[in-house]
């Protein structure tokens, strides 16, 4: 509720009531906070009520960062006149400006290290300076999508760069990190809403969140944390897609291959990084291209696309023959076997170059892999008169000691107790 009545200072204009009274209110606001802490924590001895309202306080934080931006952007910047009225802050002059803005950063980074110090009391003094940093690129008064594209890759870079460094293990302090994430995001709904944007900026606005979870999520060891960045990298990619004018430069078919294949770069890099989850970024790689092709195929059959299932199918069957499970290995079957009859179809009706030279050269490289593939089986398979690699050393130092031990006639052999 208390959040909720300071963001009401955003959104929503007091009639009668000036800018700078009004950014004076919430500051009284801000400032009641730390009493009630006082009174929790102190007097009634509550602690957990004094942290819930020292979380409450650095989400008052980034509001004040986002209508002190609005005073600066009034007398330093060049403000849009169109944009509504509501998101429109206003200084008196440059001075009322600068005074606003030094006197609230005077009262608020107190404030901030005094939070930072209750939550997570280890890392209080760089949560702090980070805070400062992170919100005061808000008081930037350049709106352009390159200079916001750019305030946005520091401000994520330094708030994961923060979260991988700091590591926090409790709950609150999870909360504290997960409050420098709060600045990229009122930039980003600020850029939406009231400016213009670019493919660009979405593009770093996603690509930023995947790598920050990704990195966040191996620093954690949650492999939960690890896989919700699939989500912000594939929308990463379709924002780079449009970004490149992939869907005019291109026809429907061509363009939809790219994408798939850009896709699989970063789950695949993800999958090289990752132990925990390389088995999960890959099979989402090799789904979303499997989905991508097999569009194409029942839409606008092409050579390339053809090409592309027999690819993507031979290694999903050899995937099924290895790990023994039918139902893979018959579907990777069946795409390769539709890529291979429209690959054929196309080099019999088009009698194109592109069809047979294809067909021959895929056939070529399939032989020089198998024999590859085979050629290392047979290194790394144990020859029949080794002794068997499965077995321990300590088997094997048990086995060399009953081996050396004489033999009396009816007796017992040792026992082994494992």
């Amino acid at each position: 509720m208390v959040l909720a009545a300071g963001s009401t200072f955003l959104v929503q204009r007091w009639e009668g009531v000036g800018d700078v009274p009004r950014y004076l209110a919430l500051l009284a606001l801000t400032l009641a906070l730390p009493v009630l802490v006082y009174v929790c924590g102190v007097r009634f001895q509550e602690g957990r009520s004094a942290r819930v309202t020292m979380i409450a306080l650095l989400g008052l934080i980034s509001i004040h960062a986002g209508v002190l931006g609005g005073f600066v952007l009034s007398q330093f910047g060049d403000p849009d006149h169109s944009i509504a009225r509501v998101a429109q802050w206003v200084a008196p002059s440059r001075a009322g400006a600068i005074l606003l803005v030094s006197g609230a950063a005077a009262v608020l980074v107190p404030l901030m290290w005094s939070a930072y110090r209750v939550l997570c009391r280890r890392h209080a003094a760089l949560l702090t300076c980070a805070g400062a940093l992170t919100h005061g690129l808000l008081w930037i008064p350049d709106r352009s999508p390159r200079a916001s594209t750019l305030l946005l890759i520091l401000m994520l870079s330094g708030a994961s760069w923060c979260a991988w460094r700091v590591r926090p293990q409790t709950r609150e302090g999870m909360i504290a990190v997960a409050f420098l994430w709060f600045p990229p995001m009122l930039l980003a709904a600020r850029q939406v809403l009231f400016y213009d944007v670019s493919w660009a900026f979405c593009g770093s606005v996603f690509g930023l969140m995947a790598l920050s979870l990704f990195a966040l999520g191996e620093r954690l060891a949650s492999r939960l944390v690890t896989r919700l960045s699939t989500i912000p990298a594939l929308l990463c990619v379709v924002a780079l897609w449009f970004g490149l004018d992939l869907d005019h430069r291109l026809s429907a078919s061509a363009g939809l291959l790219v994408f798939g294949l850009l896709a699989a770069v970063p789950l695949l890099a993800f999958a090289w990084r990752s132990p925990g989850s390389r088995r999960f970024f890959a099979t989402t790689a090799v789904g979303v291209n499997a989905w991508v092709v097999l569009l194409v195929l029942a839409t606008d059959p092409g050579p390339l696309a053809a090409l592309e299932a027999m690819a993507l199918g031979l290694g999903v069957l050899s995937v099924g023959m290895m790990r023994g499970t039918r139902a893979v290995a018959c579907g990777g079957a069946l795409v390769a076997g539709w890529g291979f009859v429209v690959e054929v179809g196309h080099a019999i009706t088009a009698f194109q170059a592109s069809g047979w030279l294809a067909l021959a050269v895929f056939g070529v490289a399939l032989v020089v892999s198998t024999a590859w593939l085979e050629q290392r089986t047979r290194r790394l398979a144990p020859n029949d008169d080794a002794e068997p690699l499965s077995k321990c050393p300590e088997q094997r130092r048990v086995d060399a000691t009953m081996a050396d031990s004489p033999r009396v006639p009816g007796s017992l052999a040792p026992e082994i107790i494992d």
